[in-house]
């Protein structure tokens, strides 16, 4: 199978068509840096290109199926490759290809569907520094981008909620 026909991707023109209702937004996000919670580089530098640029590369567990997955660096694109078919609104485990890590949970955040959030840190400070946090919910593409001090402030609400 030639690297077209495995990823789609490659033979897409430039972001302007899959990506143009992101761009409609005024902005695009392209992470061009990711980490695991041990500093594991979770760019997939060698495997398939989104619009010429690496995914983000996740090992995904849902029960007995396994799969890594490569998530679309651009911010917002649901677009994801991976060969297991996962069931879709169901919780999965998720961790740095490499080592088997566990993504950091981060706590005080959680999805309408019964989900969970973990980051996904766009430097080498990981918990010190800027993240993407990435549900747990097989179909929900929902992510949120976050600056280093609204995590400080999840983490001080998750210690004391009733402070305010």
């Amino acid at each position: 199978m030639s690297e077209q026909e495995s990823n789609p991707f490659s033979s897409r023109p430039a972001t302007e068509t899959r990506l143009q209702q992101m761009e409609e937004k005024g902005f695009v996000v392209l992470v061009t840096r990711a980490f695991g919670a041990n500093g594991e580089d979770l760019m997939d530098r060698d495997g398939p290109q989104f619009s010429g640029s690496p995914g983000v590369k996740l090992l995904v567990k849902q029960g007995d199926l396994e799969d890594e997955v490569v998530l679309s660096p651009f911010y917002g694109d649901p677009e994801k490759l991976h060969d297991v078919e996962f069931v879709q609104g169901e919780p999965c485990e998720l961790f740095a290809p490499e080592s088997g890590k566990p993504l950091d949970k981060i706590p005080g955040m959680s999805t309408e569907d019964g989900g969970e959030y973990y980051a996904v840190y766009l430097t080498d400070r990981l918990q010190d520094g800027e993240l993407v946090a990435v549900n747990n919910i097989w179909g929900n593409t929902n992510s949120r981008l976050m600056s280093e001090d609204e995590m400080l402030l999840l983490l001080a609400d998750a210690e004391d909620p009733d402070a305010q």
